[in-house]
């Protein structure tokens, strides 16, 4: 099983992107808002494809508990709920979809860290705007299934990674490009035991020990 790490190997546009993204502060501004939240961005540059990725990161002076109980409450990400289909949007989109029409390159979130004060949920891009379509999904499945990745209740994870991917290997779970696995298999880091790693099956609602390899 492998779990996916930042790639600290990218070019750094720096401020010069920074002064080229027209809107972005009133994109940091909705999400600090909605999510009563510091956010953080940072930016990488790839030469071969003209697209600038971003990497963000929230950061709360709160629990996961409590963000879940404003996320039910309709209060938290400025969600919208479709009882029809089951699925959740959120500004973070809308605003995103702003960004992107402000400007005339190529911006996408390659990835989205939502750091509490007892835990953070990772979430890395599967496919083109992959992040900004699907974070009220991913936050609905976090407080749904809640109950079962901290093991009835009783160990928080401090990492949360969305999504890991089943690989064609016998017994192993990797990144597997092209398909869309959000509520597939998520990967949990926990304290104990040496800083235990486990998989969680969001469709049978289990978790389960693997022996875990990092890469770059």
């Amino acid at each position: 099983m492998s779990l996916p790490r930042k790639n600290n190997n990218q070019q750094h546009g720096g401020a010069k992107i920074f002064e080229a993204a027209n809107g972005l502060d009133e994109f940091i501004k909705t999400l600090e808002k909605d999510f009563f939240a510091e956010a953080k961005i940072h930016f990488t540059y790839d030469r071969k494809s003209k697209k600038t990725d971003l990497v963000l990161d929230l950061s709360f002076n709160f629990g996961i508990t409590e963000s879940l109980h404003f996320f039910t409450n309709g209060t938290w990400g400025g969600m919208t709920f479709s009882d029809a289909e089951q699925k959740v949007s959120s500004t973070f989109g809308k605003a995103f979809g702003e960004l992107n029409a402000m400007n005339n390159f190529s911006l996408d979130i390659a990835e989205t860290s939502f750091h509490f004060k007892d835990t953070s949920i990772i979430v890395s891009r599967i496919h083109d705007h992959s992040i900004p379509q699907e974070i009220g999904n991913i936050l609905l499945k976090a407080s749904e299934h809640f109950v079962y990745y901290t093991k009835g209740l009783t160990e928080m994870p401090y990492e949360i990674f969305v999504p890991v991917f089943e690989d064609s290997t016998p017994n192993t779970l990797g990144p597997k490009k092209g398909k869309s696995g959000y509520f597939d298999y998520w990967g949990l880091y926990f304290e104990e035991e040496a800083h235990q790693v486990m998989i969680y099956s969001l469709a049978k609602k289990k978790l389960y020990e693997v022996d875990l390899f990092l890469y770059e």
